[in-house]
C-alpha cells in the first residue's frame, strides 16, 4: 500500500553559509550550505541573483497591445514579448514599468494596475517579476532603447494575442503568464 505523502507545511530551509562565487552588472551567483527541515544539509545549493524585473502590458485606445520584437543571443532568434526590463536601485516596480514602456517603445500614460507578481524561476533564482497592465496607453515619447537593444514595435490587436501564445511565437515563460492573467483581467471586465 503506498503511503501518504508527507505535508510540508511552512517548513524552512536554514541558510548555514553563503558565497558570492560571481558578480556582474547583470547578475551574482552565490552557493549557500542550507539546512533542511529533517536535518539534511545541501551543500552547495547554487542561486542566482538578479533585480527584480517589470513586464508591461501595454493596451492602446484603440484595443491594441505594444509589442517589441528582439533578438535572444542565449535562445539564437527573434523574440516578440512584450516590453521589459530590470528595476533599478531605489525604483519603484510602477517607475521601472513606466520608463521601461517609454524608453523600448515611446508609449506612456494611460491607467496603470499591478496585476500579480511572479517568481519566474524560484529554484534558481531570487528575484520577482511585477506584471502591470496599462489600459489606455498612447504613443507620447521618443525611443530610447539601451545601448544594445535592437527593437523593433509590433502592435497585435488583443484578441489576436493568445493565439501568438499557443502557436509558441511568444516563448518566455514569464511573459507568456503575465499575458494569459492580464487577458483574463480584460475579458473578466466584458
Amino acid at each position: 500500500m503506498r503511503k501518504a505523502p508527507r505535508k510540508l507545511a511552512d517548513e524552512r530551509w536554514e541558510r548555514l553559509s553563503s558565497e558570492k562565487l560571481f558578480e556582474s552588472p547583470y547578475f551574482s551567483l552565490r552557493a549557500d550550505a542550507l539546512r533542511l527541515p529533517d536535518g539534511a544539509v545541501k551543500d552547495p545549493y547554487y542561486v542566482i541573483e538578479r533585480e527584480d524585473a517589470v513586464f508591461i502590458f501595454p493596451v492602446t485606445e484603440d484595443g491594441e497591445v505594444v509589442l517589441v520584437r528582439q533578438y535572444r543571443p542565449a535562445i539564437e532568434r527573434m523574440e516578440l514579448c512584450l516590453p521589459a526590463g530590470l528595476v533599478e536601485e531605489g525604483e519603484k516596480p510602477i517607475e521601472a514599468a513606466r520608463r521601461e514602456l517609454a524608453e523600448e517603445t515611446g508609449h506612456g500614460g494611460g491607467e496603470w494596475e499591478e496585476v500579480v507578481s511572479l517568481a519566474s524561476s524560484p529554484g534558481l533564482k531570487n528575484n520577482w517579476a511585477h506584471v502591470f497592465l496599462a489600459e489606455g496607453v498612447e504613443e507620447s515619447f521618443p525611443l530610447d532603447p539601451d545601448e544594445f537593444e535592437r527593437l523593433e514595435i509590433v502592435i497585435i490587436p488583443t484578441d489576436k494575442l493568445k493565439d501568438l501564445v499557443y502557436s509558441g511565437a511568444i516563448v518566455s515563460s514569464s511573459g507568456v503568464a503575465a499575458i494569459m492573467v492580464c487577458m483574463e483581467r480584460l475579458e473578466s471586465r466584458e
